[in-house]
């Protein structure tokens, strides 16, 4: 949402997909797909997966206490990509709830001024 722009600190909503989590994911999203348009995946598993991973990820930069690390994230992006459709939806499943502020932080994030 623009009212939160201030947050994308490391990276911004152009930058690739692959750039952020490697070759694993440039086969499976091409190598044009931005951030951005990765935060509008919906109705795949791998799709949901990304949308989810993209948000951990920026939370993640943004939170020391958000349940995931950045390198983290990426780990389980990847162990992900490499598995089964199930594994899939479960990472992407906990990836949405350490979003949904599950575990150790609930999400702080206020409107950017």
């Amino acid at each position: 949402m623009p009212e939160y722009k201030c947050y994308w600190r490391v990276v911004n909503p152009e930058t690739k997909v692959s750039v952020v989590f490697g070759s694993l994911a440039a086969r499976r999203y091409g190598t044009d797909l931005t951030l951005w348009g990765a935060l509008q995946g919906r109705g795949d598993p791998y799709r949901t997966l990304l949308r989810e991973g993209v948000t951990s990820y920026l939370n993640s930069y943004n939170s020391l206490q958000f349940s995931y690390n950045t390198i983290g994230v990426i780990l389980h992006m990847n162990w992900a990509l490499m598995g089964s459709p199930r594994s899939v939806l479960l990472t992407a499943l906990r990836f949405r709830r350490a979003n949904s502020g599950h575990g150790v932080v609930s999400c702080k994030f206020t409107p950017c001024k």
